[in-house]
């Protein structure tokens, strides 16, 4: 047995973890809600607390305080604290441990005794690296323990393997597998014959490329059933209609060193850290282009889909989501498991590796997204991913991409509701599907693959009415509210004060509340609420007035029945000189009255092309990470954004009339934002 003990990687953790203890201006805010909220939370003397993890986006910011027993963490024990963008606690989560016991945080036993003693026990016959051996303090058959905890990850067969070692005793007090799998690990191994290892190389930079892949799969793409001529496995062998099933994408960025091309992007690696050993696939073109009977289709269509999907994520939602690992880029291994029939997601490194038996797992994209699926969870939430959503987050990121082809499968199709279209529901496994009728909590069993059917249940019932942009932004800022110890309930709560932070239509936030009460979860009633509305800067008309319209959209008042009062000073009609005016909206609800202020800025007319503005809202300014963009843009509209040199530093397409574009990567400075078909430009400030 041969131990590969890669000291880089943990210290790649420890220093994770110290990047992500971030400061927020809004630390005080949130300790003194927690000092406020000591006898409800149950403190002692002894808790104390740290800034772990910042989370900002345009949903607002969350701060995660991991619990500490003299300067040792407490295992996925914290208090999560959310600020709206009004700067208003919006949310809060409590999973501390007010059960552990004050007990000694000096070790007896050496990190490398502890190494030894979980070595012994997993008896390993195959390479294996070690990913983490942290120090934490934890409950173990109710006694208070420090421990060891030491993840292995073997390079064949399968599993994430966590021993948890006694620090007084060298004891062995648990072993289990934490890896994330696509499903019960019951499957057979198909193992198949595979190509010498290919040599890594450095990048040097990034150029362009073309691939040839399955969007979504072959079945869902041509609306075939599985054992249809040509549409079987067949031991990964080609067909003139698997072939033809294919589609022709580009790949933004791939590694090209010396002259040959990789499949590496700034957000995605091709790896290989589990059995069997294929490759790298570097080659002397940029067209990564083969079909499946040769290894290297799997290896590419992973690339594309995982690439495309962060990405999706990143510049498209605006939203920040990358691995803490690797310099936050995602490694994947596309043969991996040893050949089983499954696929998993390793926390401990923040990779992925796909199974080959039956269909090549790497073949599906349900199969890639579902276990980015995992990845995304424990990223947002920084290590503390709830078990009990994991799957169902898995199936519901997997389904909303796949159910975006509108010339795929219909709601007419009972495919429609499948999870998992070409990899299961075959000779290979049952697969899962997204419309069952299980309630919460009566139905759960405790499977964790049984149980998330009713959370993504829940979930696309939402996706259905309000759509996928819209609930995939409320669905990732959701998670990012949740903690390890969450269960489904707690889970769906968050998911709808995402929503609500993000000002959705009152009437989606109706969607929300019926669709999760429907499944069994018991929803809070909400108390009257109303967003912050940005200042708003509008140019006069060619008589150098401007007419006051209504705001309520801009207001949009939250209760459950959507009836809050709104008015409007100035009122709607109201004529406008050029000049700066505050405008208050007031929201009323029973005996419940909000109230928001505004500046509107009237600039004076300055002809045809400056009078376009008034269809556009650019807000906020000045803007730290996002800059929103509203109006009425034509379909192929898009910006681009430059810095006062005239350089272009950021372009954006604009898919909608409210597009969130990510600026967290600009310096400081101001900057011009230019919308390309309506020829007009506007100036922002980045802070």
């Amino acid at each position: 047995m041969k131990l590969k003990l890669h000291f880089v990687i943990s210290a790649l953790i420890t220093l994770s973890f110290a990047a992500n203890a971030q400061v927020s201006d809004k630390e005080g805010a949130a300790r003194e809600w927690i000092t406020s909220h000591a006898k409800d939370l149950k403190l002692k003397a002894t808790d104390k607390f740290k800034l772990s993890f910042v989370f900002k986006s345009t949903a607002g910011e969350t701060l995660r305080f991991q619990q500490m027993l003299n300067d040792v963490p407490v295992y996925q024990s914290e208090i999560v604290v959310n600020f709206n963008p009004s700067n208003e606690i919006a949310f809060t989560n409590d999973s501390h441990d007010t059960t552990v016991e004050n007990i000694s945080t000096t070790p007896a036993v050496s990190r490398e005794a502890a190494l030894n003693a979980s070595k012994d026990n997993l008896k390993f016959t195959c390479d294996y690296t070690v990913a983490e051996n942290n120090l934490f303090v934890t409950k173990i058959n109710d006694q208070t323990k420090l421990v060891y905890r030491v993840v292995t990850n073997p390079s064949s067969g399968s599993g994430s393997w966590e021993v948890m070692v006694d620090a007084q005793s060298g004891a062995v007090l648990s072993t289990k597998d934490v890896a994330l799998y696509e499903h019960k690990k019951d499957h057979a191994f198909n193992l198949r014959k595979t190509n010498p290892p290919v040599s890594a190389m450095a990048p040097t930079s990034f150029v362009p490329g073309t691939a040839m892949v399955f969007i979504t799969d072959p079945l869902s793409k041509t609306r075939s059933v599985y054992g249809a001529t040509g549409y079987t496995d067949n031991n990964d062998a080609d067909s003139a209609q698997l072939t033809a099933a294919r589609t022709a994408v580009n790949l933004p960025e791939i590694d090209l060193t010396s002259g040959v091309y990789k499949l590496k992007s700034s957000y995605v690696e091709i790896t290989d850290f589990e059995s069997p050993t294929t490759g790298l696939f570097t080659q002397a073109t940029s067209a990564f282009n083969f079909t499946r009977a040769n290894n290297a289709f799997e290896a590419t269509n992973v690339f594309y889909h995982l690439d495309f999907s962060l990405r999706y994520i990143n510049e498209t939602l605006g939203i920040t989501c990358r691995p803490a690992l690797n310099g936050g880029v995602l490694r994947f291994d596309p043969s991996g498991l040893s050949g089983a029939d499954n696929s998993h997601y390793l926390p401990s490194t923040d990779q992925i590796s796909f199974g080959e038996g039956c269909v090549d797992d790497a073949e599906d994209c349900d199969v890639i997204w579902h276990e980015f699926g995992h990845g995304i969870h424990d990223w947002l939430t920084n290590g503390s991913a709830a078990s009990q959503i994991g799957e169902g987050n898995g199936d519901y990121w997997a389904v909303s991409y796949s159910r975006s082809f509108t010339d795929q499968w219909t709601p007419a199709d009972d495919q429609y509701q499948w999870v998992f279209s070409w990899d299961g529901h075959n000779t290979c496994w049952d697969g899962r599907r997204v419309d069952t009728s299980k309630i919460y909590p009566t139905d759960l069993d405790g499977e964790v693959h049984d149980d998330g059917e009713i959370w993504v249940a829940a979930l696309m019932q939402i996706w259905d009415v309000i759509g996928r942009n819209k609930m995939d932004r409320a669905f990732l800022n959701g998670i990012a509210l949740t903690t390890s110890s969450n269960n489904q309930q707690t889970c769906a709560r968050a998911v709808r004060q995402a929503a609500i932070n993000l000002n959705y239509p009152c009437a989606d936030i109706q969607v929300f509340t019926q669709k999760f009460t429907d499944r069994g979860y018991v929803m809070p009633a909400l108390t009257l609420t109303m967003a912050a509305i940005a200042n708003q800067t509008v140019t006069a008309d060619a008589s150098n007035t401007y007419t006051l319209p209504s705001y309520a959209t801009l207001a949009n008042p939250i209760t459950d029945n959507c009836d809050a009062a709104l008015t409007q000073a100035p009122v709607v009609g109201t004529v406008l000189a050029p000049g700066t005016y505050t405008i208050t909206m007031t929201a009323t609800s029973g005996a419940s009255t909000v109230t928001r202020n505004f500046t509107l800025t009237v600039l004076p007319f300055l002809g045809v092309t400056e009078s376009v503005k008034n269809h556009f809202v650019l807000y906020p300014n000045p803007a730290a990470n996002v800059l929103n963009v509203k109006g009425e843009f034509d379909s192929n509209e898009s910006v681009t954004i430059s810095n006062m040199l005239g350089q272009t530093v950021l372009r954006h397409a604009v898919g909608s009339n409210e597009e969130s574009i990510n600026i967290s990567s600009l310096s400081k400075g101001v900057y011009n934002v230019y919308f390309n078909n309506a020829k007009v430009t506007y100036k922002f400030i980045k802070e």
